[in-house]
């Protein structure tokens, strides 16, 4: 009878065990572990993207009058990923260069005004940058921050990343560019 509680305990505290492992598992996978990225969205883009200037102003970027290539960045000056993706953002800017001939390259925030230039200032971001707000986050198709798109006026068409950029998504962009 002892020999047989003794298997029982043993098969209770391996099925226990078990139970651990899986529920270790389960609350690493919801809580620690990288989320899964969306793949890039290809759309239409907007007839027309609402915004104001770090003055205040009002401000309407029609993508169908771009000049040339243009890539956003979508940011809020308060978001962890947006801080994650800042050097991503840096090593585009830069990779990118002053050219005429190159896309042009514009900061979107949720953000007010000072908060907007104290994060491009923080993370050595020169670029313009104009403050949008929830509702045209919405009108480019993203879910949140951050997100990058390419705008490609002959075409029509915008591609967005959301979250943080992988080196093959950078990758990707600056193939974008290049090609443009």
């Amino acid at each position: 009878m002892t020999a047989m509680r003794g298997k029982s305990d043993l098969i209770i505290a391996g099925l226990l065990c078990l139970a651990s492992f899986w529920f270790g598992g389960l609350v690493y996978q919801n809580h620690w572990a990288e989320p899964e990225k969306p793949p890039p969205i290809s759309s239409a883009t907007p007839k027309v993207i609402t915004a104001a200037t770090l003055a205040g102003e009002p401000w309407e970027l029609n993508p169908e009058t771009l000049k040339r290539p243009t890539l956003l960045l979508v940011l809020s000056a308060d978001c962890r990923y947006c801080e994650q993706n800042a050097p991503q953002w840096r090593g585009l800017v830069v990779s990118l260069g002053e050219p005429e001939s190159s896309p042009a390259v514009l900061a979107l925030s949720l953000s007010g005004a000072e908060d907007t230039a104290g994060y491009l200032e923080d993370n050595n971001l020169e670029l313009p940058a104009l403050l949008i707000d929830q509702a045209e986050l919405a009108a480019l198709g993203l879910p949140g921050v951050p997100g990058t798109i390419a705008l490609d006026p002959a075409s029509g068409r915008m591609r967005s990343w959301i979250g943080v950029l992988s080196e093959s998504e950078v990758a990707t962009i600056l193939t974008w560019a290049t090609a443009n």
